[in-house]
């Protein structure tokens, strides 16, 4: 009966139910809808209050007699307030989205998307509801029976002054927030607490370092023969693992599972979505796979609840328009927000790919994830875009250098790798001396903080070949 009325249910119901309770807040806090709902429930509680004011309190306003208006006065008011305040709405968001849609053409269309889940932006909308609506259930109740109002007028007025100001703060929140620095900052920060966040209370307490001295650890190691392979039902991304009700039905029904797929993989029909082992402690006879399979939400986009790899895309993408455009400003300031996002990252995720209960016993295998995945994820896009820049080669060796100071001493080798392949994929020649110097020091520096200074005296004698850098660098090296 639940299956059938879960079946029934619109998709994004059965997405959001198969969310954690974090996820599911943070999901709901970034819909645009959320917000302004609240507010023109407050409007409406706000209305109800000016009314019972207005006609229960009515004796003690003989001191507010000067604001005090006849009945048609009031309703000329009001349905003036009511179409000022409706056209200041409709023009403000009008130009909003008009000068959103071109940024969007110039950066990313994701920084629509970005824009309209930032609060500050969901507090101004919800505002210009609060003012609409507390104005329009306002103005059906006045009654021409009454002859006077007090109160309605009163706050009618204060109302379509809030609507003003919020008219100007929304301007001027929309002017600083689609600055490059300020798009990137927002996406940034959003990445961190959609994703880091989520996956820090969610899946993290679930891994386990060692899983050699976890129980049923042999079985996706030595008995791949014996696994039953479950295939994907429909085609999407996989979106949204239910990582703790996973981990609690196979300790219940004593199975282990092996995931083929990463989140914010596109599926096919048929391809295999996850293996699973029966144990000798497999309390079952046969295993409800349709359940498993529920717990592994697919959807027709990706989204960042638990991906962590599309917020560092996000990121690139506008790095890559930023070189298309020419803008190396806009393009060091992204740099600068995907090293720190990377970093994050680093910290929060430990990169295990095995799951245990509380029992220390081994229950999910996820597809294996490296650090260096997600290096390339950020910088494999731009790096064959500024191969023919000297000086957008050299700020992107300088990001490494930056992220490396910052790492873990096992990560530190990663960005040193990469900086060889930045560097030797620089197919031009450097026409000042101070760029040569730059693109030295900057490889230097990350052979140093990965502790290899033989491949460093390599790399300078290829270079030096390759006609790159003079040789005065190869005698500097040795002496």
């Amino acid at each position: 009966m639940l299956h059938m009325l879960f079946r029934m249910m619109p998709a994004p119901v059965k997405r959001l139910l198969s969310m954690s309770s974090r996820q599911r807040w943070h999901e709901t806090r970034a819909s645009l809808w959320v917000l302004p709902a609240i507010y023109i429930i407050i409007a409406s509680l706000l209305s109800i209050v000016s009314f019972w004011i207005e006609f229960s309190l009515r004796p003690g306003w003989t001191l507010l007699s000067a604001f005090t208006t006849e009945y048609s006065l009031t309703q000329t008011m009001y349905s003036t307030m009511l179409s000022g305040v409706l056209t200041l709405n409709a023009f403000t968001f009008n130009s909003m989205l008009m000068v959103l849609t071109n940024m969007s053409n110039q950066f990313t269309p994701r920084v629509l998307i970005n824009f309209i889940s930032n609060r500050r932006t969901q507090h101004a909308i919800g505002i210009f509801n609060l003012c609409f609506f507390y104005l329009l259930i306002v103005f059906f109740f006045l009654d021409s029976s009454i002859s006077q109002y007090t109160i309605f007028p009163i706050a009618g007025i204060l109302m379509t002054a809030l609507s003003v100001l919020n008219f100007i703060l929304f301007i001027n929140h929309a002017t600083k927030w689609m600055q490059a620095p300020s798009i990137t900052t927002d996406m940034k920060k959003q990445s961190e607490e959609r994703i880091l966040n989520t996956l820090h209370y969610d899946l993290e307490k679930y891994r386990a370092d060692n899983p050699n001295h976890l129980r049923l650890s042999y079985l996706p190691q030595k008995e791949q023969d014996r696994a039953h392979k479950v295939a994907c039902e429909t085609s999407g991304y996989l979106q949204i693992i239910d990582f703790g009700k996973l981990i609690q039905e196979a300790q219940k029904d004593g199975i282990v599972l092996q995931l083929h797929c990463h989140i914010g993989d596109f599926l096919l029909p048929d391809l295999t979505l996850f293996s699973y082992w029966t144990t000798e402690e497999t309390s079952v006879d046969q295993v409800d796979e349709q359940k498993y399979r529920r717990m592994l939400f697919l959807g027709d986009r990706q989204n960042e609840i638990q991906d962590l790899s599309f917020g560092v895309q996000k990121l690139k993408d506008i790095a890559v328009k930023a070189v298309a455009n020419d803008e190396p400003g806009t393009l060091k300031d992204t740099l600068y927000q995907l090293i720190d996002l990377l970093l994050s990252i680093a910290k929060v995720t430990s990169f295990t790919p095995y799951l245990s209960d509380g029992e220390n016993t081994l229950r999910i295998v996820m597809k294996q994830e490296y650090f260096s995945d997600y290096l390339y994820t950020a910088f494999g896009h731009i790096s064959v875009y500024v191969k023919n820049d000297p000086v957008l080669t050299n700020m992107l060796l300088e990001t490494l250098v930056l992220l490396a100071r910052s790492l873990p001493e096992d990560k530190k080798s990663i960005c040193w790798h990469y900086g060889q392949v930045v560097a030797q994929s620089f197919a031009e020649k450097f026409a000042y001396e101070f760029e040569q110097r730059s693109f030295y020091t900057h490889l230097h520096t990350l052979s140093v903080e990965a502790r290899d200074p033989k491949t460093f005296q390599k790399l300078v004698q290829e270079f030096i070949e390759k006609g790159t850098l003079p040789a005065s660098y190869g005698e500097k090296r040795g002496s």
